[in-house]
């Protein structure tokens, strides 16, 4: 595990899951999915694919617009899920929860295209 990128989502996922169980202690019974379930975007959305690219036999890893690309999405769609739990927890809805979800997915994405021209550019070579 040496890639900085897995390291920070397994970081972000373990401060988000510790957040979630803190706030369920004082929440009054009041809790959020969203809220409680954010640190699984990190984790299933960032290290899972990280380490699952540095154990793999892949001969051209992501370079730096992809990553950059795949990193934002998953940090968008993160902070989505924590607006939506609050949202939640207040008992009110807004539309502006469809932009995290449709500019986080946007954002992965792009980085999963971008990936795949330095792939293709790869084998053209």
């Amino acid at each position: 595990m040496n890639h900085p990128f897995v390291k920070r989502c397994l970081i972000a996922a373990a401060v988000l899951l510790l957040f979630a169980a803190v706030y369920e202690c004082f929440s009054h019974g009041v809790i959020s999915a969203f809220m409680v379930g954010a640190f699984l975007i990190p984790l299933l959305g960032g290290a899972l694919p990280g380490l699952l690219l540095e154990r793999l036999p892949v001969r051209r890893r992501p370079g730096g617009p992809s990553r950059w690309l795949w990193g934002a999405g998953i940090t968008v769609l993160t902070a989505g899920s924590l607006f939506r739990g609050v949202l939640e927890i207040y008992g009110t809805t807004s539309h502006l929860c469809a932009v995290y979800w449709m500019s986080g997915g946007a954002l992965c994405l792009a980085g999963l295209l971008s990936y795949a021209l330095r792939l293709k550019k790869a084998c053209g070579e």
